[in-house]
């Protein structure tokens, strides 16, 4: 066993060095995602949430052969592979789906109480159904109006932590073969910034390119929309789901001691 602690450069280069031999042994399911991934993206309007399905199938599909092949466990064809994993990921996926909207509803109401509150506070007689009310009410430089601005981005942060604090869900999950969701919760306690900093330095890449991939879309037209969501796809499971994986397992590995209780499902 470790200590328990995780350094941000230790997690990045865990994550790094274990791309090559994650896409060399996955390469089926990363390639079946990206293809998933490409076609859900041509789909029209209308069939957004056949899109979203078939999104969430190609991550799972992809999370479920990285962490199968992390932990040792039987990899299937290339990584290609659906079974019990696969089916605990989705539910943890819906679990972490469902709190996170639960908190989000939550943040949304507290941040509007506060936004109409400092509304009021500045303009006796204020209309909220009015959205220019809305504008003249908030557009004040006093301590009202900084709170109101400020209440938005602290619930974003609020969410951003959460997401974090629940990163190892999925890989507590493939380890111990049992949906495990606030149970990995405490797995990150004290190393948050650290998951977050690591996050941030393996991502860069990847929004580096979205970036260009932007610029060059709106210079070149709709010609180019499906060559650039194919690209996006390609960095998007090719390299950062695999060093994202290899992070989040190296980080699990450091806080996973034998005081887990592995009866505890939830």
């Amino acid at each position: 066993m470790t200590d328990g602690s995780v350094a941000i450069g230790a997690t990045v280069r865990a994550g790094l060095s274990g791309l090559g031999p994650s896409v060399r042994a996955c390469w089926g399911a990363l390639l079946a995602a990206v293809l998933i991934s490409v076609a859900s993206s041509a789909l029209p309007p209308a069939l957004g949430g056949l899109a979203l399905l078939s999104e969430i199938a190609a991550i799972v599909l992809v999370c479920g052969a990285l962490y199968r092949r992390a932990f040792g466990k039987p990899a299937g064809l290339a990584g290609l592979r659906w079974g019990l994993d696969e089916w605990r990921l989705l539910g943890v996926q819906a679990l972490i789906a469902v709190f996170l909207f639960v908190v989000a509803a939550v943040l949304i109401l507290v941040v509007g109480a506060i936004a109409l509150g400092v509304a009021r506070a500045n303009a006796p007689g204020f209309d909220a159904t009015s959205s220019q009310a809305w504008r003249d009410a908030l557009s004040g430089s006093g301590l009202g109006a900084i709170v109101a601005g400020a209440a938005p981005l602290v619930g974003l942060a609020v969410l951003i932590w959460l997401v974090v604090r629940l990163s190892l869900a999925g890989a507590a999950t493939v380890d111990q073969s049992a949906v495990r969701v606030l149970s990995a919760y405490p797995l990150t306690r004290g190393v948050t910034l650290q998951v977050l900093a690591a996050c941030i330095l393996l991502a860069a890449p990847v929004v580096l390119v979205v970036a260009i991939a932007s610029l060059v879309g709106r210079w070149a037209g709709p010609g180019l929309d499906g060559v650039l969501a194919a690209l996006g796809a390609a960095f998007g499971y090719v390299y950062l789901a695999p060093v994202w994986t290899g992070a989040l397992v190296h980080v699990y590995r450091r806080r996973h001691g034998p005081a887990a209780s592995p009866s505890q499902e939830v």
